[in-house]
């Protein structure tokens, strides 16, 4: 048996074996027996450097296709956290985390998350942003005994992406794991107090013999079928749609990959949560579940990229609405190269589509490419493109991030933007941002300073405000009492001065907040703003008063809520306001699979001077699953928005055997407060549904 308690730099060979672990669960197969394994690891929340409450052994081996990984956690098993649950949703249970940067690069990770009922999660982190959305394909089982629980992982080589020379790929690890009820969570290697929370320059080095180089190639076909039915005059009118889609996806190499579809069908299994939309100064943006995108998209994040900056993302990719096809490369080019495009026909464009005439097909073309330096140094460079009927948008631009001293991270980027109007001029606008970071386990130290064109556009990324220049510093010192159940304190001090260009006018923002770490992952945050805004050249107060709380208050419970009073802007007249919102939420756990989820969002503004209502908008939002199994689950939701005054309730069935093959058949219907007259639809006390939908989708992956 090989055990390891090692100094950060040291490196270590997984174990070879040629007879692999049955992935069932439980430790009993020889090659645990021979594996190399680490243990010791340690906190870093809510402070660094803690014994675990309960001891962990994490077990590391392999063959030429698999990597295998299993983990013995001690703990008390009548208050393990844990859920029967579909996959991604295991965020509030206990589990256990293998972060691989499979490069050994320091760029990337992968993060592997499994509970002790062995349902996944997977992640992928680049450029300071972690993005759960990737599915990728493993393997898992969990179990729980009388010592605690103990967990076996396969992942294909297939599934990830590496370099191998010689049969030879190296790779960077860090084991993780979280006991929610402590609100703690450690890992090894121990991460340096002094670098704070940076994983990607903490990992422990491995190394993999004898890999066999195999091509990837994966086919899914995929078919929906849709039967909608709408009322209009007084009557439902009945439509139906069949659509065969395509998608294939071939490994030039290890780290090369090839994506490629045609008609893809981007039915979301279960659709985007409602935001509040109304009396937004700038458009709501929702984050990418589209699998065909997901492949490479941490890619695209860019460096530079600070909290509130008016540059958002520079590749959107849900601005590919619909495409009738679209190519993707994305991976390696070398060592220290990462190169990733796409380039798609889209065939929605609503602001041409009844335009006589005019093409409803836009060409989207986009191409990201970085070169890795040291530590997680980088510098890069992004192109974008939409084009659609003679009118064009170009951004391109540069972007790059250095690590000094192991605390300190300076990033900034540099774009320009190129847009023509059909017949008219190009016109180039600009936009940079410079960001400095410190963090260790006393402080946070950051400034950042922006500026924007005002007319710099991004049709394919997503930019929130331009005609700015923005500088920012903030300071959040963190304490850790010794005693009590209060575990950490969170400050934060932060400044901002902007300069609204076309006005000349400047608006500023003072924050300060306070949070508390408790057991159970409680948090509870108070926090102030003095600040204004400019909006058609006039200043508007934007002050507010917030406190926020998160609570697992039982295995079963977890509620989180939050109450805000504050100034506003009313954009429409650009008149001076005042409001609150109100946020509640609770997930009850009724067991281990029946789970229910109740959010309910209150959000009004008033008019300072008369105290006329311009809105009040109340969305309650329920959710209940049943996951039969880690493949099968049932769903009901239903929604309700005030302001629109619509009730949408839904049910679907979904059964999931591995990402890609998937079966999912959904029913729903959306009701109105409305009635038809004989002319028009009235408002109405009563519900009428407007709207009923049956949906199927099947797909199934081939991987060869």
């Amino acid at each position: 048996m090989l055990f390891f308690t090692m100094h950060l730099n040291a490196q270590t060979s997984s174990t070879f074996v040629d007879e692999p672990p049955v992935i069932d669960g439980l430790l009993d197969d020889a090659v645990w027996e021979e594996s190399a394994q680490v243990s010791g690891l340690k906190s870093f929340t809510p402070d660094f450097g803690s014994d675990m409450p309960f001891k962990t052994i994490a077990y590391m081996a392999h063959d030429e296709e698999n990597l295998y990984f299993a983990f013995k956690c001690y703990d008390d098993p009548q208050q393990i956290k844990t859920s029967i649950a579909a996959r991604d949703k295991i965020r509030d249970d206990d589990w256990i985390c293998i972060n691989m940067d499979s490069f050994n690069d320091r760029q990337t990770l992968y993060g592997f998350y499994v509970n002790p009922s062995g349902i996944q999660m997977d992640s992928r982190f680049a450029a300071g942003k972690d993005d759960d959305g990737i599915d990728v394909i493993w393997y898992s089982k969990g179990q729980i005994d009388d010592e605690g629980y103990t967990i076996e992982v396969r992942i294909p080589f297939k599934s990830i992406r590496y370099a191998v020379k010689d049969g030879k790929v190296n790779m960077g690890l860090i084991f993780e794991r979280k006991i929610s009820r402590f609100s703690m969570q450690g890992t090894f290697p121990v991460l340096d107090p002094a670098q704070g929370f940076n994983f990607l320059t903490q990992t422990l080095p491995v190394s993999y013999n004898n890999v066999k180089k195999s091509t990837l190639l994966e086919l899914l076909p995929a078919v929906t079928y849709a039967n909608n039915k709408v009322h209009e005059a007084g009557s439902f009118e009945t439509s139906s749609d069949f659509e065969p889609s395509l998608t294939l996806k071939y490994g030039l190499t290890s780290d090369l990959i090839l994506d490629a579809t045609l008609n893809p069908d981007f039915s979301q299994v279960e659709a985007d949560a409602s935001q509040v939309e109304v009396n937004q100064r700038f458009a709501v943006n929702y984050p990418e579940r589209r699998p065909f995108f997901l492949e490479g998209n941490e890619n695209f994040n860019f460096a530079g990229n600070s909290f509130n900056a008016p540059i958002r993302q520079v590749v959107n990719t849900r601005t590919i609405v619909s495409p009738t096809a679209a190519l993707k490369l994305t991976g390696k080019a070398g060592k220290k190269n990462t190169l990733s495009t796409i380039f798609a026909i889209d065939r929605e464009n609503p602001d041409n589509v009844d335009v006589v005439g005019a093409d409803n097909r836009a060409a989207v073309g986009v191409l990201r490419y970085k070169r890795t330096f040291s530590n997680d140094s980088y510098l890069g460079l992004v192109g974008t493109g939409r084009f659609i009927d003679g009118n064009e948008n170009i951004v391109y631009g540069a972007d790059g991030q250095y690590r000094f001293d192991g605390s300190n991270l300076l990033s900034g980027n540099y774009l320009t933007s190129l847009t023509q109007e059909a017949g008219e001029a190009v016109v180039s606008k600009e936009g940079y941002n410079l960001n400095f970071n410190h963090e260790t386990r006393k402080q946070r130290i950051s400034a950042n300073f922006t500026s924007v064109d005002d007319g710099f556009r991004s049709d394919v990324g997503y930019v929130t405000r331009t005609g700015v220049s923005k500088l920012a510093v903030s300071y959040s010192p963190k304490f850790y009492p010794e005693k009590g159940i209060i575990k950490k304190i969170d400050q934060t001090i932060y400044y901002a001065n902007t300069l609204d260009r076309p006005s000349g006018l400047h608006e500023y923002s003072y924050y300060l907040s306070t949070a508390f770490t408790l057991p159970r992952s409680t948090r509870i945050d108070f926090s102030g703003n003095k600040a204004n805004e400019i909006f058609e050249a006039q200043k508007f107060d934007r002050s507010s008063l917030r406190v926020r709380a998160n609570s697992q208050i039982t295995k079963r419970i977890n509620i989180n809520g939050e109450y805000r009073i504050n100034r506003g802007t009313f954009y429409s007249d650009a008149t001076q306001g005042y409001g609150k919102r109100i946020r509640a939420g609770l997930i009850w756990q009724f067991s281990d699979k029946l789970n229910a989820e109740m959010n309910y969002v209150y959000s009004d503004l008033n008019d300072k001077e008369s105290r006329e209502e311009y809105y009040h908008i109340n969305i309650a939002r329920s959710k209940i699953t049943y996951q039969m199994n880690q493949y099968l689950f049932f769903r009901v939701v239903a929604q309700y928005n005030s302001l629109s005054k619509v009730l949408a309730p839904n049910f679907l069935a979904s059964f999931t055997l591995i990402p890609g093959t998937v079966v999912h058949l959904g029913y729903g219907s959306v009701y109105e407060r409305v009635r038809w007259d004989g002319a028009d639809y009235v408002d109405n006390d009563r519900f009428l549904e407007t709207n009923r939908g049956l949906f199927f989708k099947a797909s199934y992956l081939f991987r060869m």
